[in-house]
């Protein structure tokens, strides 16, 4: 294998790790904005709530569409996903509890 070779599969290996880090902390991230609008839930703020819910969807679609991306199988990180996606669903869940739903609008 040449040098140049080599760089290459090398440099491959390295964005490869930087992308599941970069995965890792994004799922981190959510699981922590998702927290933080339980709180605001728990508060009576639920626009602030709204806000978190909406970054923490937006984050699980980021996830999802560089999972699809990915060379090979990220299946810890698919199941961290799918655990995600369930923690939302609870959310909007808690959101029609109290009577508003994710878009803001009242009930």
């Amino acid at each position: 294998m040449s040098d140049s070779e080599s760089e290459i599969r090398d440099l491959r290996e390295k964005t490869n790790q930087n992308r599941r880090q970069s995965l890792e902390t994004e799922v981190q991230t959510c699981f922590i904005v998702i927290e933080r609008a339980q709180l605001e839930i728990s508060l009576g703020n639920t626009d602030e709530a709204q806000k978190e819910f909406a970054v923490a969807s937006l984050g699980a679609d980021v996830i999802e569409q560089f999972l699809h991306k990915a060379p090979g199988e990220m299946a810890d990180l698919e199941a961290k996903l799918a655990d995600l996606r369930s923690s939302l669903e609870s959310l909007r869940a808690a959101f029609l509890l109290e009577g508003t739903i994710y878009d803001g609008e009242r009930r």
